[in-house]
């Protein structure tokens, strides 16, 4: 289930201060949208004009964005890829949000802005105050300037006032999200008849002709993956400086300058047992839930607190003897929090109502506040200077690289240039290295480089001896990479893959006559009933909407008709299905529905919050969705014809 909600609802730590700002370059622009004279004019909104430097400016960057995260793109694949179409309609998009928040009275002052920089932990000091320095050098790691993100930060404050404004209505019905959740977890009990393929094999006997025609319509199945083996160097600021380069006395000085960094906070470590109840409990319920958490802290008191919460906790209230670990405060939800700290080590707490439940807390252990001493700390100082010069020194690192890559001079060489320290025996050893893959598949690829797959597969795309002209982000790390060498996939001939056909045809084969005998048996059932000899054959499982029956391979087709299906009636279609224990068996299965399982009510407690923001957010997207198109309809939008347009592809 959670997979599902998942499916519904990095690189550096800079990457979410800057996520959102990016995108608004890509398609926002940079500058005003309402300069430039009528002749550099590409559109016009509501007599507003999109000039033809800011279509520029925005189609460039989206066009840098997309190739750095493929390099194998060219400009003429984006412009048939309507890129240019793409990034207009945001312009006009962000045209019209400007003018209906000036409508409505909505900007965004200096205040605001320096409110919501100071606020993000990236430009921080260790006390926790902004520190312009850290801000600068932040931006300009990014390769950007304060100018631009300053820009791009403003219109995205501007984009969610406006959101805010139109989904300030939004609302849930107050069961709609406890619906939710009872479709997402209410499970069926199936009955099926199972009929593996392989009790058909016998009977199957291809003829060369079936065999032929077979290999010709597979061709590209049979073919072997393409391979391609790269150079790479890895870079991040950890690697440019290392730890042990940082001398004691620097690494005193800044310990000296920020030791309330490492200041601990009061710490209690304690363990509960949670009995489940939901925030709006009947008051029977509350009363119950009350009593159950009295009885088991008696029975804490007078035995072993661990097993007392191991026999009642759920899966997710706790760790192994209800151990909940170190907190502080600030860290739980009030009602735990004051009865926590109001106990001294050993004690149990009498039983505490929260949004969770009710629980018995036992004080385990208590550390005052204090502030860790320079000993326990020097390597984490010494590895936090290390990286602060590795930040600085890391642009300048990656142009080199890549400079000398496009250049084509030896990458190893280039490495070395970056510097050397000595290991713990002493070793001379280079800071960077080039590295090589060998000839490798793109999932291979992806998983030694640690990249996206969409970055693995347009370096398969890439012809031998091939630079990537850019850096591509892989973790927390940066990647200067060559292609080497690029091996074709190839098809073997018939003859080659004889055995490999002829294995396919026939599995193919007998799992069509599997299905057949399955339709066969459903068609001839009389009174909804199976004939004995099937019947013997019939078993049992549960199944939620979206889990697999028994020990097969998922298979969400076949969950959408079961949980459609009337109970008690066999259900008129077989279904193909693979066993997980080894999907190459396959087989035909019968199947009908004999119970309904309604939702257990003690998981909706944990679930409600979730579900809640989840429904709340659907309806503020699709809120926000219809807005966008009443503002377009309502709009007087003009584009004209323009050189920088027809250069785009629109």
């Amino acid at each position: 289930m959670l997979d599902y909600i998942r499916s519904n609802a990095q690189s550096f730590g800079v990457k979410v201060a800057f996520a959102i700002i990016i995108l608004v370059f890509m398609f926002w622009g940079v500058g005003s949208l309402t300069d430039g004279g009528s002749s550099n004019v590409v559109a016009k909104v509501n007599g507003e004009p999109v000039t033809a430097q800011q279509f520029e400016q925005a189609y460039q960057r989206a066009a840098e964005y997309a190739m750095r995260n493929d390099p194998s793109l060219t400009r003429e694949a984006l412009v048939q890829q309507k890129l240019g179409r793409q990034v207009l309609n945001e312009l006009i998009s962000a045209q019209l949000i400007r003018q209906e928040a000036a409508r409505v009275g909505l900007s965004v002052s200096p205040q605001e802005m320096h409110h919501v920089v100071s606020q993000m932990p990236v430009f921080q000091d260790a006390q926790g105050k902004f520190d312009p320095e850290a801000y600068k050098r932040t931006i300009e790691a990014q390769r950007m300037s304060v100018a631009e993100y300053e820009q791009g930060l403003a219109d995205s404050i501007l984009r969610d006032k406006v959101l805010r404004t139109v989904a300030g209505s939004a609302w849930a019905a107050g069961n709609e999200a406890r619906q939710y959740y009872d479709f997402l977890t209410q499970q069926r009990t199936v009955e099926y008849l199972y009929l593996p393929a392989a009790d058909f094999v016998a009977a199957v006997k291809p003829g060369e002709e079936e065999i032929s025609a077979w290999y010709e319509s597979h061709k590209a199945e049979l073919a072997s993956q393409p391979r391609v083996e790269v150079e790479y160097v890895a870079v991040s600021p950890e690697t440019l400086v290392r730890p042990e380069s940082v001398s004691a006395e620097a690494a005193r000085q800044w310990y000296e300058a920020n030791s309330q960094r490492f200041r601990q906070p009061e710490q209690v470590r304690v363990a509960h047992i949670l009995v489940p109840l939901a925030e709006n409990a009947s008051g029977a319920d509350v009363e119950q839930a009350m009593e159950k958490a009295a009885r088991l802290r008696a029975e804490a008191e007078q035995g072993d607190f661990a097993a007392v919460a191991n026999a009642n906790n759920g899966p997710r209230a706790a760790g192994p003897g209800g151990e909940v670990g170190w907190i502080q405060r600030g860290q739980t939800v009030k009602p735990f929090e004051e009865a926590a700290w109001a106990l001294q080590p050993g004690q149990l707490s009498q039983p505490v109502r929260s949004q969770f439940g009710v629980h018995v807390i036992k004080m385990e252990e208590r550390k005052d506040a204090a502030v860790q001493p320079f000993a326990e700390v020097e390597g984490e100082v010494r590895a936090t200077l290390a990286k602060q010069e590795g930040v600085e020194k890391i642009n300048d690192v990656l142009d080199t690289l890549i400079g000398d890559n496009i250049n084509n001079r030896p990458l190893q060489e280039s490495a070395a240039r970056a510097g050397s320290y000595k290991d713990a025996d002493g070793t001379e050893q280079p800071l960077l290295k080039a590295e090589r893959s060998g000839l490798v598949g793109q999932t291979e690829l992806q998983e030694l480089l640690g990249i996206s797959e969409e970055m693995a597969a347009s370096l398969m795309k890439a012809p031998a001896n091939s630079p990537v002209d850019t850096a591509l982000e892989a973790g927390d790390r940066y990647l200067v990479v060559r292609v080497l060498a690029s091996e074709p996939s190839t098809t073997p001939s018939l003859e080659q893959a004889r055995d490999r056909v002829l294995a396919s045809l026939v599995a193919e084969k007998a799992l069509q006559a599997a299905l057949e005998k399955a339709a066969a048996i459903r068609k001839a059932m009389t009174d909804g009933q199976l004939p004995a000899a099937d019947a013997a054959r019939v078993q049992s499982a549960s199944l939620t909407r979206d889990g697999a029956l028994a020990s097969f391979v998922p298979n969400p087709a076949m969950n959408q008709v079961i949980f459609r299906a009337r109970p008690q009636t066999w259900i008129d279609q077989a279904f193909s299905v693979c066993e997980q224990a080894d999907s190459s068996k396959c087989g035909a299965l019968l199947c009908r529905v004999t119970a309904v399982e309604q939702p257990k009510a003690d998981g909706w407690a944990g679930m409600e919050g979730l579900l809640t923001e989840l429904v709340q957010r659907k309806r503020v997207e699709g809120m926000y969705q219809t807005f966008m198109r009443m503002l377009e309809q309502k709009a007087k939008i003009e584009v004209y014809n323009s050189r920088v347009l027809e250069s785009a592809g629109i």
